[in-house]
Order: C-alpha cells, then sequence, then structure tokens
C-alpha cells in the first residue's frame, strides 16, 4: 500500500532537477520510476550555480536527447514542462542556439494578430522539436506600468483585458495546434502587485482590480484554457487568511464554482518565500491539495534540495494518514491531469 500511495502522490508532482543528461541512476530518474511523477520541469539557469546554461538546456539537441530520455524511464507520459513566455523570461536563448523571443509585452505594443501568431509559432515550434508538451504561458496578468514587478519585466501584454484576451488566443490555439498545452497566469491576477513573491508574501488587496479576471472568465468560457496557474499573492477580496495558493475561497469557490474553470489547477512553485517562509512544508500542501490544486510545481530552483521529492511525498502522505487530506482528494486531481493528458495526445 505504501508504493501505491507513494505513486498516487507522486501523479500530483510536476519536478525540477539537476543535470542536462540522465541515466537511470540519475535522482530525478530514479523519483520518477519510485513516485511515477506526473512530469517534470526545466530551466536553462541553476539560481544557485548562477548563469546560463547551468541547469537542463544547452542546446536543441541535447534538450530533445533529454527529454526522450526522460520520457523512456517513465510508465506513463510525463508533462515536460517550461515557462517559455518571451522577453525576460526565456529558457530558449539564442546563446543555446534557439530563435529571439521578444517580450509578452512587445507583442502586446505591436498590437498585430498576425505577428502573435507568428510569434506563437515560433516558440510552439522550438517546443515541439525538442519535446516539450507544456508551456507555462501566457501571462495574463494586466500591465498596470513599469513600477509593478510583472510590468518592468515586461511579461504583461497589456492593460487592456480584451487585448490580453484576443491575444492569448491566438497564441493558445496556435500551440494546441502542436498538441502544447498552455496554461494561463496568474490567478486571480498579479499584475498589480508591486513586489515578489520569490522574495516574500505580497499583498494586492487595494490594487487588485475585477478587470483582473476578465481574461480567465473569457478564456474559460471560450474553452481556451485547460490549465491555471494560482498566484501566492494575498488578496482579501477573495480570502482574509490566506494566500492565493492556498485558499480554498479563491480556488474551489471563485475559479473553478464562479468561473466554472473544469480544468487542471497548479500551484506556482511553493520554494517560493511567500509560501516557504511563512508555512511548513506538510501544511502547505495540505491546504494547497484541500484548496483545490491538482499539480504541484516543485521546481526545486531558488535552494536546491537533492532531497526534496522524497520530503514533499512524504509531508503529503503524513496528512494523508492524520485523514486531513483524502484519498479521493488525489484521484479527482489525477483524473483531471489524465483528462488532460489523453486530451493532448501525450499517450500516442
Amino acid at each position: 500500500m505504501s508504493k501505491r500511495l507513494d505513486q498516487l502522490i507522486g501523479q500530483l508532482i510536476i519536478a525540477g532537477f539537476r543535470s542536462d543528461r540522465v541515466s537511470d541512476t540519475t535522482n530525478i530518474c530514479k523519483y520518477i520510476k519510485n513516485y511515477n511523477l506526473s512530469g517534470v520541469i526545466l530551466y536553462d539557469e541553476d539560481l544557485e550555480k548562477i548563469g546560463p546554461g547551468t541547469r537542463n538546456i544547452k542546446s536543441p539537441e541535447q534538450l530533445k536527447e533529454l527529454t526522450d530520455n526522460l520520457q523512456s524511464v517513465s510508465e506513463t507520459p510525463l508533462f515536460i514542462s517550461i515557462d517559455q513566455e518571451g522577453g525576460h523570461v526565456n529558457r530558449l536563448k539564442t546563446s543555446y542556439g534557439f530563435h529571439e523571443f521578444p517580450s509578452w509585452k512587445h507583442i502586446g505594443s505591436l498590437d498585430n494578430t498576425l505577428i502573435t501568431r507568428e510569434f506563437s509559432k515560433s516558440i510552439s515550434s522550438a517546443l515541439s522539436k525538442t519535446g516539450i508538451n507544456l508551456n507555462f504561458a501566457p501571462v495574463l496578468d494586466l500591465d498596470y506600468g513599469d513600477k509593478t514587478y510583472i510590468g518592468k519585466l515586461e511579461r504583461a501584454l497589456h492593460g487592456n483585458p480584451k487585448k490580453v484576451i484576443e491575444h492569448s488566443k491566438i497564441f493558445i490555439e496556435t500551440l494546441r495546434e502542436d498538441n502544447i498545452i498552455s496554461c494561463g497566469k496568474h490567478f486571480p491576477g498579479q499584475g498589480s502587485a508591486f513586489g515578489d513573491t520569490h522574495q516574500g508574501l505580497i499583498d494586492i488587496s487595494t490594487s487588485w482590480s475585477v478587470a483582473d479576471l476578465l481574461p480567465y472568465a473569457e478564456l474559460i468560457e471560450s474553452n481556451h484554457l485547460d490549465m491555471v496557474m494560482v498566484s501566492h499573492v494575498f488578496n482579501d477580496k477573495f480570502d482574509a487568511e490566506l494566500p492565493a495558493s492556498l485558499s480554498h475561497e479563491t480556488i474551489a469557490n471563485s475559479l473553478r464554482n464562479d468561473l466554472s474553470f473544469k480544468g487542471a489547477v497548479i500551484c506556482d512553485d511553493p520554494s517560493m518565500k511567500a509560501i516557504s517562509d511563512n508555512y511548513e512544508l506538510e501544511d502547505m500542501f495540505n491546504l494547497m491539495i484541500n484548496a483545490g490544486v491538482d499539480l504541484l510545481c516543485l521546481g526545486n530552483n531558488l535552494e536546491y534540495d537533492p532531497d526534496y521529492i522524497p520530503k514533499a511525498v512524504n509531508a503529503i502522505k503524513r496528512s494523508i494518514e492524520k485523514n486531513t487530506i483524502s484519498i479521493e482528494k488525489l484521484h479527482q486531481a489525477i483524473k483531471r491531469i489524465n483528462t488532460l493528458k489523453e486530451k493532448y495526445k501525450l499517450y500516442e
């Protein structure tokens, strides 16, 4: 039962790892086998080692070999995920042999649907050729100006939600043509945040606007969104006590019930200090899973811990043994995850 439970829990985990090549003896391969992980997340830079090419990505050829080897280790198809927004958040750099990808804000400033289509196709093609099937993009946050964290990094497309909706639809549709999953982020809207959740808890209660929800509402209604990433921001308009990623009010009530989202919910990386400085591992996962998070994005890149995955699995297992997380919750999440993998033909 213990191994079976480990492998149920593992299906909720997307794991980061160190290495640009893998073998049966590599930690990530052991974890994929032992825990039946749902997927992996790739970075080009290791934030502790610092510098390009210090993590998982060195060239298109090396990346394709890496993703093929990872898939060959797993009994079930893996999500091979990445943050490929363009601009500042760009894992596929020209220095590794990829095309240049401008920022999402630059695409918004051009406001040309044909250029947006070309931009989206260039990203989709690069991902498809290298075996990546899940992209944590587009950013659906509104642009509140260059004094905000998202705005100054040019990660937000536009301040007008109609423009965000229009261009995000093109982006998502284009990636779908190559069976690549898109993920809208950062629910319930992080554009007005002046601080960075990597560094600490950020309260957007007074700066957030209902307009921040409009891209989610429209893209859910039009069946464009298959996955949503929930932010770690605090917003008392949703929950007076908990940040969004831990909040039942935000995820189960607002996203699922009010907006009728039926797809998979993933949390932003919980090693960000907004969460890790304020919650113990077991409490954090307990709150997230009960709030309605299906996938835990454990990037393990802010402060690397080679035992992070076993620690996460064991923390969740303790909550299950205490009956604070139900097995039924795991099965509900796994059903949504598998539905998504089937929709995008990962099993073929």
